[in-house]
């Protein structure tokens, strides 16, 4: 039986994408081919991805040529899949030695009652796992790293479940997907290694976190799933955390170059009048919490 689809969004990043690959199939050897499979699923018109099928010549690996927009291959590589379970998998995310196996577990211990599952690989300050009895107490817990899509999974017999007109956010397709499940069970657990891409950007990350993923909340919100109080303590954590980390990695040390054509103009749709002044002044704590960061995850 197929355990587990890890399911690989791409588009290029071709030595990215062969490091996390040989994460999965060399240092997770361990783990019996039969249990899992590795879904490609490339929106690139040149498939320069797919020279990799040469090179890993594993009978479950698939892969698809998809025609879609951007962000929306996140939700079609999950239409491929045939496991038991499906994991979204960022495709420069390298499996650690030992995590596949287990994920393999986890998915053995909880494929009866289907509990849903999210991979904060520690993001949230904590290696524990945790385990909330409502979506409401879920989320708030889990905050905006609900948008992660490397932490996101669900099963396949709940995937089947969702109404196929579900009107998906065009930059967050699998958060519309994982605010239709309402079982709650987080696991914090540190799985994986983040390949850094030198001068990310290509999209305006600073309106996906001020228009997009915001739109999300609210309308989970409206239809009683989230109370009022976990939607402020969501926006509050953009405000002081990850707003200012975009703008210290843009603008600091320029790592970063994501678009943020209308960022304080946005900010007045879902945030309070103080939103910019707040995200500016929070920008200074951005060197300690990452020096923090960095000190947990080596204990």
């Amino acid at each position: 039986m197929t355990l587990l689809s890890i399911c690989i969004p791409c588009y290029g990043r071709v030595e990215y994408v062969r490091k996390t690959l040989k994460s999965i199939f060399i240092d997770n050897a361990d783990v019996p081919l039969e249990k899992y499979e590795v879904i490609i699923s490339d929106n690139d018109s040149n498939q320069a991805i797919k020279v990799l099928t040469e090179e890993f010549k594993y009978p479950n690996l698939r892969y698809f040529y998809t025609n879609c927009e951007g962000f929306m291959n996140s939700y079609y590589v999950l239409t491929y899949a045939q496991g038991e379970f499906f994991k979204l998998h960022n495709s420069q995310t390298l499996f650690r030695k030992g995590s596949l196996s287990k994920i393999i577990s986890e998915i053995k211990n909880n494929i009866e009652n289907k509990t849903l599952i999210f991979y904060t690989n520690g993001l949230l300050g904590s290696r524990k796992s945790q385990t909330y009895s409502n979506f409401n107490d879920f989320m708030y817990n889990l905050s905006y790293w609900s948008s992660w899509s490397n932490g996101f999974n669900i099963w396949k017999s709940e995937f089947d479940k969702i109404d196929k007109n579900l009107k998906l956010n065009k930059l967050f397709p699998h958060t519309s997907l994982f605010l239709t499940q309402h079982q709650a069970k987080l696991f914090c657990n540190l799985l994986f290694d983040v390949q850094r891409i030198p001068k990310r950007g290509g999209h305006n990350k600073f309106e996906a976190f001020t228009i997009e993923y915001p739109s999300l909340l609210d309308e989970c919100c409206k239809k009683g799933h989230i109370s009022t109080k976990c939607k402020k303590h969501i926006l509050f954590g953009i405000m002081v955390q990850f707003l200012p980390s975009l703008l210290f990695n843009k603008y600091i040390i320029r790592i970063e170059t994501f678009d943020d054509t209308g960022f304080r103009n946005n900010l007045k749709k879902y945030y309070p009048s103080y939103a910019y002044w707040l995200v500016l002044i929070s920008v200074l704590g951005v060197p300690f919490r990452l020096f923090c960061r960095k000190l947990k995850n080596k204990r």
